[in-house]
């Protein structure tokens, strides 16, 4: 065989053996890589499953209510708007799976209001109106698994209060201190309050970060028991929490 034919054909044997090589490589890394990742997990999982357990924690909590329509006695009805609120928590991890917290929000909102005028035709009248409510709730969650990674089931008890700044038609009196005129008193609208009891539920997931820092998103219901009846609203909320 001529020299440069035998050299031609090592190269070539050469590249066919490189290419192999290469291959088995680019089938073996990517399996390499998803067994660290695997590897990771688990061990995340196992040491991550006591990262709650004994700890106290305190949470930031943003949510969102659906619109709701509200009936009253005599025809009249109140239709809320969507609206957001805030809350702050603060809790206690008993175990993995048992979490105790009591948690003080509030929220802003628009709503349209029917009102039937006692005029002896009782007609329908639209007007616009905004509401104040703030709560105060006890909540125990249970983590069904004791990962990082939980989903939860959660039941609460409470107060609700809200303003519904519809006038009373009574005037009160309200003092400050004032920058300019010093101690001042004037003259406010009085609207109508109520304070009731609030309970319900939700269902959510949990995610230990590390040991400081863990998310929650979560969807439930929520019961007011109002004087003219029992209303339930639906909740959406994402936690940011820290736990020490």
């Amino acid at each position: 065989m001529p020299p440069y034919v035998s050299s031609a054909l090592k190269k070539q044997i050469s590249s066919i053996q490189s290419s192999r090589r290469y291959k088995r490589m680019s089938v073996k890394l990517p399996a390499f890589i998803l067994s660290l990742l695997l590897t990771s997990l688990l061990s995340q999982s196992v040491t991550a499953s006591d990262l709650r357990s004994g700890k106290w924690q305190v949470s930031l909590n943003p949510n969102f209510t659906n619109s709701k329509v509200i009936q009253f006695e005599g025809g009249a009805e109140a239709d809320i708007n969507e609206h957001s609120g805030f809350s702050i928590g603060v809790g206690y991890n008993f175990d993995q799976h048992l979490e105790l917290e009591l948690d003080f929000g509030s929220a802003n909102g628009n709503y349209t209001g029917t009102r039937i005028l006692d005029d002896g035709n009782n007609t329908a009248e639209k007007y616009n109106g905004s509401f104040y409510s703030s709560h105060m709730n006890l909540g125990l969650s249970y983590n069904f698994l004791k990962s990082w990674i939980t989903p939860y089931v959660k039941g609460n008890i409470g107060l609700n209060y809200t303003d519904s700044g519809i006038p009373t038609g009574n005037l009160g009196t309200v003092c400050w201190w004032d920058p300019w005129w010093g101690y001042f008193c004037g003259p406010y609208a009085q609207t109508y309050t109520s304070s009731d009891l609030s309970y319900g539920y939700d269902l959510g997931l949990r995610v230990d970060v590390n040991p400081k820092l863990y998310l929650k998103g979560q969807a439930g219901k929520n019961y007011i028991d109002y004087d003219s009846g029992s209303q339930d609203f639906v909740r959406y909320q994402l936690t940011i929490g820290f736990m020490f």
